[in-house]
């Protein structure tokens, strides 16, 4: 079954006419077509409207959800049955019989909220992942600005346009608005025009094997857009300074600098060189390695694990190797690029939860019950700072028998009576059928690590993993400062206490200054601050203050919560934290 999803810049603009027309298309091809109005507000009969645009046909049409007034979703006067919640949609919509096409509409633009958390039709396109996203724009002055931001918006989730002529335009009009599309490398799937009896036919029609997506754009302007935007990575050296507190990288336990890490280090360079020089396989595998393995399963309960790399490349292997292509995988929509690229190249279908919202997970796990299913999460968000309820997924994957990969890259060290992370902090390790660790991050090496369930899948990594087999093994001299610093770690205990008592203490004080803070005790602090240009000139303002805190902006997070990303650190001290809040307060001030 293909599903399309058509929304549009703002109500009123002729969706459910494409909706009809759509229909007629699909049907025309023999195709039996459904015709879903996701949200209906009001007495419209969208569905039914459009069925009877579509003419004859194999044709049905369902709402899924219905309220009184024509308001928005979430106003006060659509309330009285309860408001609207994006996982109730999406079950609903779960529910609904197979078809050969489903055409679904959303109610107001592509933004309206959906949900009281906030989540828009965005989070319900990544829900469902549908083959194509149709977005109608009203065909008039200010459709190449508006086609722009739904552009950005939908960022690379498969979409086109069509332009919908509600009135006759202005030939001078139209012609400028293509013409803008197209130079942009816009999709224009369709332009509806009028004539004398009204809207009657695509222009040019649609093909039957055309799928709505967008173009490619070339690299050269690619670039070109991202500088328009102001969100064109670049490299730059970055200076040691001591008298600069940073709090831009992940050094969380300060291990970096730690003498007992770098003699490990040292030693292991003396012994076997800078170079592991060979694959794992050949003779990359040296008994620093085995060491460093052996230490890392005994952290972790004796269960097996392989040492990596990197983090990108363990999880994407892990993902490729062990799913299947018939396989279901449920991913929070937050996953890190990693854990994406591999979740794609295991030919599986994904769908995509809202971040955090186990509520929807639920919903789809008992949906597709009777399949395999692998449930893709982590356990800190690295630009967000939160956590999912890690005991809720363990209860859930208790009744639904699913396989749950877990990235705790970023709670290695912070959490934990041992230091191995938020699993173990909420008893959950036994849970976990493949964990992901970073040596790069708070253990102050590089590379990574993957704990298994069972040897099997160890076994299976070494064997079919391209990422492990055909790459120069990483450095001993890192693998032995990695085994230091885990020592170094276990060793830490209750002082994590601490740490995070900090950490929850300074995001509070943070609040009533009056910032929006995101999380609650983890190392990664987020201070949202919504335009790309004040958070590029709050970092200036801090690192003259001598802190240098990261300055993280779209397309690394989604549009319009560009953040200031604050790694705190267990060596931080009271007047560290009193240097921070201070910035941030004389920051506050100065806008007042």
């Amino acid at each position: 079954m293909k599903t399309y999803f058509v929304t549009a810049n703002d109500t009123d603009v002729g969706k459910t006419y494409v909706m009809g027309l759509l229909a007629r298309h699909f049907s025309a091809l023999g195709q039996k077509v459904q015709i879903v109005k996701a949200l209906e507000c009001g007495a419209s009969g969208d569905a039914e409207r459009a069925r009877q645009r579509a003419g004859a046909g194999s044709l049905t049409t369902h709402t899924l959800m219905q309220y009184p007034q024509p308001l928005a979703p979430l106003a006060s006067g659509n309330a009285v049955d309860g408001l609207c919640r994006l996982e109730t949609l999406v079950s609903r919509l779960a529910q609904l019989p197979p078809s050969d096409v489903r055409l679904i509409e959303g109610a107001g633009g592509l933004a309206v909220p959906i949900d009281p958390e906030g989540l828009d039709w965005r989070d319900f396109i990544d829900s469902i992942e549908p083959e194509g996203t149709i977005v109608v724009i009203d065909q008039r002055l200010g459709a190449i600005n508006q086609g722009r931001l739904l552009e950005a918006y939908l960022g690379k989730r498969p979409h086109a346009f069509v332009l919908n002529e509600r009135q006759p335009a202005d030939k001078a009009v139209s012609d400028s608005n293509l013409e803008a599309y197209h130079s942009l490398n816009m999709d224009i799937l369709a332009t509806v025009r009028p004539n004398g009896s009204g809207f009657d036919r695509f222009n040019p029609p649609l093909l039957p094997a055309q799928t709505p997506v967008a173009q490619n754009i070339a690299p050269e302007q690619e670039l070109s857009h991202r500088r328009q935007r102001g969100t064109l990575r670049r490299l730059r050296v970055s200076e040691e300074d001591r008298s600069i507190l940073n709090l831009a990288d992940n050094d969380y336990l300060g291990l970096r600098h730690h003498p007992d890490v770098i003699d490990a280090a040292v030693q292991a360079c003396r012994k076997y060189g800078t170079s592991a020089s060979a694959s794992p396989l050949v003779t990359g595998y040296t008994a620093a390695h085995a060491s460093l393995e052996s230490a890392v399963s005994e952290w972790y309960g004796q269960r097996p694990c392989l040492i990596w790399n990197s983090g990108y490349a363990a999880n994407q292997s892990v993902l490729k190797c062990l799913v299947q292509k018939d396989d279901l995988i449920l991913a929070d929509r937050l996953i890190h690029n990693s854990l994406i690229h591999g979740i794609l190249q295991s030919g599986a279908r994904l769908i995509r939860f809202p971040h955090n919202n186990l509520d929807c997970l639920e919903s789809l796990l008992h949906h597709h019950a009777g399949r395999k299913i692998h449930v893709v999460t982590e356990s800190l968000y690295s630009m967000d700072g939160d956590s999912p309820d890690l005991q809720r997924i363990a209860r859930l994957k208790a009744k639904y028998g699913f396989n749950w990969y877990l990235d705790e890259a970023h709670a290695i060290g912070w959490f934990g009576e041992s230091g191995s992370g938020l699993a173990e902090a909420h008893g959950v390790s036994s849970r976990v059928d493949v964990l992901t660790g970073t040596l790069g991050k708070a253990l102050a090496a590089s590379g990574a690590y993957t704990v298994f369930s069972e040897d099997w899948m160890r076994d299976y990594c070494i064997n079919m993993a391209g990422e492990f087999i055909y790459s120069t093994y990483l450095p001993p001299s890192s693998v032995c400062a990695a085994e230091a610093a885990i020592r170094i770690v276990r060793a830490s205990g209750s002082s994590r206490r601490q740490w995070q008592a900090k950490a929850y203490r300074c995001r509070e004080r943070l609040r009533l200054q009056g910032w929006e803070v995101w999380g609650t005790d983890a190392p990664i602090l987020p201070v949202i601050c919504d335009e790309v240009d004040r958070v590029t000139e709050l970092s200036g303002e801090l690192l003259q203050a001598g802190i240098r805190v990261a300055a993280i902006r779209p397309p690394t997070v989604p549009a319009g919560t560009a953040r200031l990303r604050l790694s705190l650190k267990s060596t931080l001290d009271t007047p560290d934290y009193d240097k921070i809040l201070s910035c941030f307060e004389r920051s506050v001030l100065s806008r007042a």
